[in-house]
C-alpha cells in the first residue's frame, strides 16, 4: 500500500526541485533590484534636499522684505560658487567639471553601496531551509549541486 504513495511523493519531488532552484535565482535577482532601488532612493533624497536648499535661497533672494537675509546668506554662497567656477577655469569647462564630479561621485557611492552589501556576511544568511546553525560551506556535495542544477534522481 505504501508503494503507490511513495511513487507519487517522488514524482511530486521531481516536479518541485527545479522550482526551488529557480526560486533561488529569483531571490538573487530580487536582492540586486532592491539594492539598486535603495541607491536610487538615497540619491533622490540627496537631490530633493539640494532642490529645497536652492528654492529656499531663491525665495530669500527675490523677496524684498528679506534684504538683510539675502546679504548674509545668499550673497556669500553665490560669491563662493562663482569663485570656485573661476578657479576651475573657463565657464564651460567648470560646468563640465561639476557635472563630471557629481556623476563620478554618484557612481562611486553606488558601487561602494553595492560592494558593501555584497560582501556583508549578514546579507547571505540562511533563508530558513532548516539548516540554521550549520556552516554554509558544509552544505556541499553531489545532492546539493544536483538540486542547484535541477538534475536530481529520486
Amino acid at each position: 500500500m505504501g508503494i503507490p504513495y511513495s511513487k507519487q511523493i517522488n514524482a511530486a519531488f521531481d516536479q518541485v526541485t527545479p522550482l526551488v532552484a529557480e526560486g533561488f535565482e529569483v531571490l538573487q535577482t530580487t536582492k540586486n533590484i532592491s539594492l539598486f532601488l535603495a541607491v536610487c532612493q538615497v540619491l533622490t533624497a540627496i537631490f530633493l534636499a539640494l532642490i529645497l536648499v536652492t528654492l529656499q535661497g531663491l525665495l530669500i533672494a527675490v523677496n524684498p522684505d528679506l534684504e538683510y537675509e539675502r546679504q548674509e546668506i545668499v550673497t556669500p554662497a553665490v560669491k563662493w560658487l562663482a569663485g570656485w567656477i573661476l578657479v576651475l577655469g573657463q565657464w564651460k569647462k567648470s560646468i563640465m567639471v561639476m557635472v563630471l564630479v557629481v556623476v563620478v561621485g554618484c557612481a562611486v557611492g553606488s558601487l561602494a553601496g553595492i560592494w558593501y552589501t555584497a560582501t556583508d556576511p549578514t546579507m547571505n544568511e540562511d533563508l530558513g531551509d532548516g539548516t540554521e546553525g550549520e556552516d554554509p560551506e558544509a552544505l556541499t556535495g553531489e545532492d546539493i549541486e544536483a538540486i542547484k542544477k535541477g538534475e536530481t534522481k529520486q
